[in-house]
């Protein structure tokens, strides 16, 4: 009995993030979500004052520090709470952006304006071209292409190739930028080109190596493109930590950087931006406006761990205007969504059991030590932080608790197990909605200036920037409960999902709970006075919700179907595009995911949606850019045009993924609202393997295409190996520039 004469070794709440079962094609984001799992563990904390052993709910109010010593100081007090140690002084790390696969379209029933600061140039295809596949009208995404109708700005490796695209017959490279760093993104506003990715040379430089905080670096640089043959760089910027996300709106890039675990000591507070190789200043004094001076605000609470997420305007068209931006204290930042108007940031924060137990256990037990021991335990928590971080004094004050455990005759020990276990049981049935809940912060955005407005908070975690959405000046989200397991529930606790409605003050304004138990979200898309909802478990379940009036939005519909769409794009007011895979059973009775499946949802009655048509492609293993990157679809609906990115296998008696059949683009007519496939347009040049290259956080090989777009009646289809041009009707081939990693004399290498 052993076991019972001290505190039983704490199994941790395990929140798993709803496990996409054997499913081959989520691999990747698999991977992912893996790497979100464990950020969101170091995030499992409860916080304790010896009033309350649980804290719960709000992180405290907002409050901005009124120096930088000030923030210095309360920085060095939360090291010292938590025993952080001195970061290695070594090169930095890149640390991947923990952010869920972002997966979605443009707005209903018609492409969406790319945010484009100029007009098309003469001599193109005026205004008949796509444009980046974003999410609101008028917010610009970063992407790896981009075409202003004449040319083609397109990045492979460590190359930025700017092309003459239109008319395709006469399409040419006309110069190439080289970076030493490999380009992630870039947006082109008129003549201005802004391309940014990790710095990786950075460390090479001897400014960096006199910094003792080695973070990792994001490069930014600008590109004056008026003359596209001798494109020159008009600004280069480095940003400390790591690229999250950003938009651009007008002239306008908000730019948003993470640095994990911030080291101080005798470094300046505020993250470093370097401009031309030199650091700003953080005084703006006079006439000096190289010079970087964010505000940097806090929640007044004692951090487990923090985040600085730096929020940067940068205008591109005007290279002499100062950069200004603010600097959030926060625990993470995980995914964002942006109106024209709004910032909004989210993380994801739970509720460690084991923290939980300490909590009950004491309780429990502190009215019943002796006199002694409680002096001593009020004595070990008047102690000063500088004396004993607080993580010390929780040992301490649990030693005495285990004391007086074993203190106890078995049969003591066993009724203090049962009332440990009751309480437990009841601390969760109180606490159900608080053990997993995604922070929202609310940032309104004009020009330059960034204010911040509110905090909301909802049951739950949310997918990716498309379960997200802005209406009326309300805020809406959907999130998913993930499966928990705890001794003390009695095993494992189903998930469920959550539509949440926040009112301007990000205040609960309503909410439809408890939507599809046992199942996860796999994509959302908000639609005006709708929201369409797909979970999966065993089929797809497509939830059609009435969110007119923001007090009360309900569930009107479903429709079952097999397979899952893991995104959803708007074909018009009252139909819906989905893409994801085929699902079945294998001959263990277990769900397994087959190929591709493209379907078209009527959900004029969103009483009774119906699946209208559908398109399956390849078999298991069949992949595709767009199950999880909503830039590589492209639909339009004045042309009745789908073109799909894929990577096809097929299967055999001996093995299930085969081998790969196809690699390239699949392009459909979705006339009279019917999937018409049209045909394909190879990378693999008939079927040659190619080199695997990760980018961005997931695999690709050299020949999957991973954009598309069109120019008027031209197809213009992207891989690192080619830019193809196809005839939009005919599919014909019109010309096929090979995008060569190697320099030649007839480029200009600009950097």
């Amino acid at each position: 009995m052993e076991g019972f004469k001290k505190i039983k070794s704490i199994i941790l709440l395990v929140v798993v993030v709803a496990l996409i079962g054997c499913f081959a094609f989520l691999k990747i984001q698999q991977t992912r979500e893996k790497k979100l799992a464990a950020n969101n563990q170091n995030q499992n904390n409860i916080q304790n004052n010896s009033d309350s052993p649980i804290q719960l709910g709000s992180s405290g109010e907002l409050k901005k520090f009124a120096s930088y010593d000030e923030a210095k100081q309360f920085l060095a007090q939360q090291q010292q709470n938590n025993n952080y140690s001195l970061p290695m002084m070594t090169k930095g790390l890149a640390m991947d952006t923990v952010q869920s696969s972002e997966r979605g379209s443009a707005v209903a029933s018609a492409p969406v304006a790319d945010g484009l600061g100029a007009g098309p140039a003469a001599g193109s295809a005026g205004n008949d071209f796509s444009k980046t596949n974003v999410q609101v009208e008028g917010v610009d995404e970063a992407d790896i292409v981009k075409t202003d109708g004449n040319y083609i700005y397109a990045t492979s490796y460590n190359n930025l190739f700017i092309i003459k695209a239109y008319p395709g017959e006469q399409a040419e490279i006309v110069s190439k930028i080289e970076f030493k760093s490999r380009p992630t993104d870039l947006y082109i506003n008129g003549d201005n080109l802004a391309v940014f990715g990790y710095d990786d040379r950075i460390y090479t430089m001897d400014l960096y190596k006199s910094f003792r905080r080695q973070n990792s670096y994001t490069f930014f640089k600008v590109f004056d493109i008026s003359d596209k043959k001798n494109p020159k760089q008009v600004r280069d910027l480095d940003f400390e930590g790591n690229y999250f996300n950003s938009r651009m709106i007008g002239d306008y890039v908000y730019f948003i950087t993470n640095n994990y675990n911030y080291f101080i000591g005798p470094e300046p507070v505020v993250p470093r931006i370097l401009d031309g190789g030199v650091a700003l200043d953080e005084k703006c004094s006079g006439a000096n406006v190289k010079c970087f001076n964010p505000s940097i605000y806090y929640f007044d609470i004692p951090y487990d761990s923090y985040n600085f997420t730096t929020i940067s305007a940068i205008n591109i068209k005007d290279n002499n205007a100062p950069i200004k931006g603010d600097v959030y204290m926060l625990s993470s930042a995980q995914n964002m969504y942006v109106s024209p108007n709004n910032l909004y940031i989210t993380y994801t924060k739970y509720i460690s059991e084991y923290e939980l137990e300490m909590a009950v256990a004491r309780e429990i037990l502190l009215p019943r030590l002796s006199e002694t021991d409680r002096a001593l335990v009020a004595k070990i928590e008047a102690v000063t932080n500088d004396i004993l971080t607080e993580s010390e004094k929780k040992s301490k004050v649990q030693q005495i608790l285990n004391r007086y455990l074993n203190s106890l005759s078995v049969a003591d020990q066993e009724s203090y197990e049962k009332e440990l276990a009751a309480k437990m049981k009841q601390k969760y049935t109180d606490l159900a909605k608080e053990m997993e809940k995604t922070i929202v912060y609310k940032i309104a955005i004009s020009g330059d200036t960034l204010t911040y407005k509110a905090k909301g908070e909802v049951t739950g975690s949310v997918l990716n920037q498309f379960a997200m959405d802005e209406a009326n000046g309300y805020f809406r989200i959907a999130t998913t409960k993930n499966t928990t397991w705890s001794r003390f529930e009695g095993g494992e606790q189903a998930s469920y999902n959550n539509v949440y409605v926040l009112d301007g003050d990000m205040k609960l304004s309503g909410a439809a709970e408890n939507i599809a138990p046992g199942e996860r979200i796999y994509s959302v898309r908000f639609m005006g006075n709708r929201a369409y909802v797909v979970t999966f478990k065993q089929v797809d379940p497509l939830f059609a919700l009435d969110m007119s009036d923001p007090k009360s939005p309900k569930v009107l519909g479903q429709l079952k179907v097999p397979g899952f769409s893991t995104y959803l794009h708007p074909y018009d007011a009252n139909t819906l595009i989905g893409f994801g895979k085929d699902a079945g059973e294998n001959e263990y009775g277990n769900t397994i995911a087959k190929g591709l499946k493209v379907s078209l949802f009527d959900v004029t009655d969103v009483t009774a949606p119906k699946e209208l048509d559908t398109y399956l492609m390849g078999d298991m293993g069949s992949d595709s850019a767009a199950l999880y990157d909503h830039k590589a679809f492209l639909f339009s609906y004045d042309k009745n045009l789908l073109v799909l990115p894929v990577m096809l296998r097929k299967s055999t008696a001996a093995n299930q993924w085969g081998d790969i059949s196809f690699s390239g683009a699949m392009v459909f007519n979705l006339k009279d609202k019917k999937i018409q496939y049209t045909g394909k347009i190879d990378h693999s040049d008939g079927g040659q393997p190619a080199n695997q290259d990760y980018w961005d956080g997931y695999s690709y090989y050299d020949n999957s295409v991973k954009r598309s777009l069109y120019i008027q009646n031209q197809l213009y289809t992207l891989s690192n190996n080619y830019l193809k041009i196809n005839d939009l009707g005919s599919l014909t081939e019109i010309k096929k520039l090979e995008l060569k990693k190697d320099s030649g004399s007839d480029f200009k290498v600009v950097n």
